[in-house]
């Protein structure tokens, strides 16, 4: 029994969450490179200062240099079975599809907002207390954006 590949489960990233949803609808969404959809998301930068270290108590002490790195998050999928996030519906070509939401729906919707997209229309989003969000994604020529 092979696996078809758009079944699978992928997570995109998005400032301040990310959506898990099986890569065919992803692709739908945002087209088929889904490089540029989702991002990393500097969290923070950790800096540690410079110190003197003794490895062995009575032996002399070295000096450590100070640095500065970044932290980053990267998508990732759920593990373990357990199903993190709360379950959204996407609307798609008039049917809706289910995804897992890991994040505010502010910070979603905000990524949807600035996002490009791949549809041809708009794209809403229904949350399971059954309020709906939208549209995103969606051109107006009158407006030219």
């Amino acid at each position: 029994m092979a696996l078809d590949p758009q079944a699978r489960k992928i997570a995109l990233n998005f400032p301040g969450g990310s959506l898990v949803a099986t890569k065919g609808l992803l692709e739908v969404i945002f087209g088929g490179d889904l490089n540029g959809a989702g991002e990393q998301v500097t969290t923070s930068e950790v800096t540690v200062s410079g110190h003197s270290r003794v490895r062995v108590i009575g032996e002399p002490s070295v000096s450590v240099s100070g640095s500065t790195y970044v932290k980053k998050k990267y998508p990732k999928t759920m593990s373990g079975g357990a199903a993190a996030g709360e379950p959204i519906y996407l609307l798609v070509d008039g049917k809706y599809w289910t995804a897992r939401l890991q994040g505010s729906g502010q910070n979603f919707s905000d990524f949807l907002t600035g996002a490009s997209f791949f549809l041809d229309g708009a794209l809403f989003w229904k949350s399971t207390r059954g309020s709906i969000f939208g549209p995103f994604g969606l051109a107006d020529p009158i407006l030219g954006n």
